[in-house]
């Protein structure tokens, strides 16, 4: 297959000497053979070469130097700044290496000497000008690519993390000079791991390229929107007045975000918790600036998610104390600062006590009495669950074997699963290693899982609750009716029971809506043969009201507040002869 044309334009006055070029080239064996093929225009003047150049593709110039209307190293750079693309092989009648060395560097890709070239080396040197400058092309957009690669995402081509800190810092230098302000927006996508895990890596990635492209809409084109990593956004506001300047933006976001977005046939809802800082209100150093914004993001999460959050000084004091209860927590698991209360679950209709929850608590040496409120997220988010987890199954199961060893009959106790302890891979082993180590009967252990965290990946939970199910362990799902849970989802899970929660208890009987789904639920768990917990049970009209539609079970402060270990000891010691009642809840 024959190589592709090669324009080549000749600027050259000496017409013997453009006689010779054209000799050259018609007698080059490349030539004769078909391996190079070419067209060649003709120039006198550099003018009327630059005129060529201009209106004609062009892949190769051989230059004189010695032109009537141009001469020497400025006819090299006469040619660059008109075409800077197209190579320059120069013809001269010098043999002067000087003047070859500054040839090749204002531009051209050789130098050849007229009486000392002939057909094959015209052919190369043409041929190699062209491939080097195919090459020194090839190399700049290497060059280009790799600079935008430094400081953009691959994923989004949004800005990275580099060139967000550099525009900061020019943001604040010219808010600086100007006595201007500077807003920082943080956001995170609320939810974004359970989408990513539904649907995959490849449809999350399509998801936060989309995300981007929306908040692009949002602001103007002197503003900077850059992905620090996964689903975390930061936006630079520049010559904003106040912090109602940044908030509008972050309500024209949000705005943005409430319609569904398609991935690949699926519509998807997202929201963002989005937190803002202000220079110099907020912060005058970046690393602050950034770092309050990202505070108020949290403020925002805590506060519901799909919210904005601007900073405030109070927030420091909530990451300082949250900052000592994540450093003190693996301590806190070393030296066995925490300790297990026990919450009686009894029968509806008789009374008698049929089980209770164990709920952690830790005496802390400075903070005293933390409840699990002020410490269990940041365990999950730690991975500090995990241990601390392993801890209460073991204690509890510990216990349990400790009471029935001392001629207390055996009682059923459940243990909470965290969403990050379900999910660890390890928890089946973990679970009959400890079963295995105290003796306890599997009967007198239920493990509780929330209703999200069975959803999250439907397959694992049934193998999981499978194979627990399988050494003899009971499950119960917690809190249900707040997730999205079906019929059809339920039958596939092995499990013994479903604690109604709280919320659908609150004005019962009055709220008609309440009433209705909580008839709802203990109806369904009824018709699969499970078991239903009320918990959160306050007052004798929510008793009443769980009487009347049947519920089995329930536990709330109307009958008994947590218990201390030596408290519940003596209540599990004369269960069979007092019923439990108001009279246990101090």
């Amino acid at each position: 297959m024959p190589e592709a044309i090669v324009d080549i334009l000749l600027i050259e006055d000496n017409p013997g000497d453009t006689r010779l070029i054209e000799e050259m080239l018609a007698e080059s064996p490349e030539v004769n053979s078909g391996t190079f093929t070419y067209e060649l225009t003709f120039a006198e003047t550099l003018e009327e070469g630059l005129r060529l150049l201009e209106k004609n593709p062009i892949d190769i110039v051989l230059l004189d130097l010695s032109l009537p209307d141009s001469r020497g190293l400025a006819t090299i750079i006469k040619v660059k700044e008109k075409a800077p693309d197209v190579p320059i092989v120069a013809l001269t009648g010098l043999d002067d290496h000087i003047l070859a060395v500054k040839a090749l560097q204002k531009g051209a890709q050789d130098y050849l000497v007229k009486g000392q070239v002939d057909s094959a080396l015209l052919i190369r040197s043409m041929r190699y000008a062209i491939e080097r400058e195919l090459m020194t092309k090839d190399l700049e957009r290497a060059r280009k690519l790799e600079r935008h690669l430094a400081y953009h995402d691959t994923l989004t081509n949004l800005p990275n993390r580099s060139l967000f800190y550099d525009r900061l810092n020019q943001a604040i230098s010219f808010a600086k000079r100007s006595n201007n302000r500077v807003a920082v927006l943080f956001l995170d996508l609320d939810g974004f791991k359970r989408i990513n895990d539904s649907l995959g890596h490849s449809k999350g990635d399509i998801l936060l390229q989309i995300f981007a492209q929306r908040l692009k809409s949002t602001i103007r084109e002197s503003d900077t929107i850059a992905r620090l990593g996964g689903d975390e956004f930061t936006i630079i506001l520049e010559n904003v007045h106040s912090g109602k300047d940044a908030a509008m933006v972050a309500e024209k976001i949000l705005k943005v975000l409430a319609d569904p977005i398609s991935v690949s046939g699926f519509e998807v809802h997202v929201s963002a918790s989005i937190g803002i800082s202000l220079y110099p209100n907020d912060a005058r150093d970046i690393e602050s600036l950034v770092k309050n914004a990202d505070l108020a993001m949290y403020r925002a999460k805590n506060r519901g998610k799909n919210n904005y959050q601007l900073y405030n000084l109070s927030m420091d004091a909530r990451a300082s104390e949250r900052l000592e209860i994540e450093n003190s927590l693996r301590r806190g698991i070393e030296n066995n600062e925490f300790h297990i209360h026990y919450q009686p679950q009894v029968h509806l209709l008789t009374g008698e006590l049929t089980g209770a929850e164990a709920l952690v608590r830790w005496r802390h040496p400075k903070l005293g009495l933390v409840y699990p409120d002020s410490f269990i997220h940041i365990a999950e988010e730690t991975g500090l669950i995990i241990p601390l987890g392993q801890w209460v199954i073991n204690e509890v199961c510990r216990q349990n074997v400790q009471w029935q060893e001392s001629g207390i009959p055996p009682l059923r106790v459940s243990v909470n699963l965290s969403p990050r302890q379900f999910a660890d891979k390890g928890l089946v082993e973990t679970i009959y290693g400890i079963l295995n180590k105290t003796g306890l009967n599997p009967l007198t252990l239920e493990l509780e899982i929330t209703e999200g965290s069975a959803m999250e990946d439907v397959d694992y939970t049934a193998l999981t609750l499978q194979a627990l199910k399988k050494m003899g362990v009971r499950i119960s799902v917690d809190d249900f009716g707040t997730g999205y849970s079906s019929m059809g989802y339920l039958k596939k899970f092995p499990i013994d029971k479903l604690k109604i929660d709280q919320s659908f208890l609150r004005n019962v009987p009055d709220d008609q809506e309440n009433v209705a789904i909580t008839t709802a639920i203990v109806a369904l768990a009824h018709s699969m043969g499970l078991k239903v917990v009320a918990e959160g049970v306050e007052n004798v009209h929510q008793e009443r009201f769980l009487k009347n539609i049947k519920c089995d079970e329930m536990q709330g402060f109307h009958y008994c507040r947590p218990l201390a270990l030596g408290r519940f000891k003596d209540v599990i010691k004369n269960r069979n002869r007092t019923r439990i009642s108001n009279s246990l809840q101090l």
